[in-house]
This record gives C-alpha cells, structure tokens and sequence, in this order.
C-alpha cells in the first residue's frame, strides 16, 4: 500500500500506521538504510557486562562484512545482523559459541537517528540490550521464544 493512496488519518494511531508504511516504503528504496549488515556498524565494539549496574566484565568484539564475528578465542564469533524496526529504534543481534557448546546471543537496540548523526560527527554509537543463553541444539534457556534467524 501507497502513503498516497491511504485515507487521511483521523486519529494519531492512524497517523503512526501511515509513517510505518512510509518508512517501510522507504527503506525498500535504498538498500544501504535497509542492508542486514551495514557498513556504519562494522568495526570494534567494546561490550560491557553489566550486573546490577556494576561492569563486572568487557569484551571486544568485532562485527566484520557480512554478518561474521571475530571474539577472542576461546569464543568463537558466529553471525550479526542488524533488524530494522518499525520506528526509529533498529535491532542489533550477535551470536558467540562459547567453550561448552552454549551460543550466547546478544540483542541490543540502536537509534536510527544516533547513526544517521554519527556519519557525520564521527561520534561513537551506542547499542544496549542483554544477551540470551541458547543451547547448541536451538533451545532457548531465558524462555525467550524466537530464533536468531
């Protein structure tokens, strides 16, 4: 569906649905807003893991081209991607194989208006999420119930 061909919108719900197909429309136009693996993310990133509001731990990890992941052994990176979401907030997913067959799967949101601004400010971006322990044979140990892919 067309913006364009939609009824004007009567109430703001209406209005937030007619932005989504906007902006739907939109990134279908331009592959780089709508890429799984865009180029603005790849790179180091320090990942800190936080327990009660304490760092108890920080971690690099490297998201390269194509959806690949570099850890320090004895991880081993698996795949990343980034989902875009029905607002201005993008889903940021990376896989790690831990030493006992455990995937870690880290979920952070990152604001599309913070990526756009950091092309040309040259600011570092943030990503905030948690991460899940998925077993090797695709069970979810947090209960969460969809898969990476």
């Amino acid at each position: 569906a067309s913006v364009m061909t939609m009824p004007k919108p009567r109430t703001a719900t209406e209005e937030l649905g007619r932005f989504a197909v906007w902006e739907s429309y939109f990134r279908q136009q331009n592959g780089e807003v709508s890429s799984s693996y865009p180029t603005d993310l790849e790179g180091s990133w320090i990942v800190e893991d936080e327990v009660g509001g304490e760092v108890i731990g920080v971690s690099t990890v490297i998201l390269e081209p194509q959806g690949q992941v570099n850890v320090e052994p004895p991880m081993q990176g698996l795949r990343w991607r980034l989902d875009p979401g029905p607002t201005h907030l993008d889903t940021c997913t990376f896989q790690v194989l831990g030493t006992d067959g455990t995937v870690l799967q880290y979920r952070g949101f990152v604001d599309r208006g913070a990526r756009l601004e950091a092309r040309f400010s040259k600011r570092s971006i943030q990503i905030r999420g948690s991460v899940m322990f998925q077993m090797r044979d695709g069970e979810i140990a947090t209960g969460a119930a969809d898969d990476y892919w």
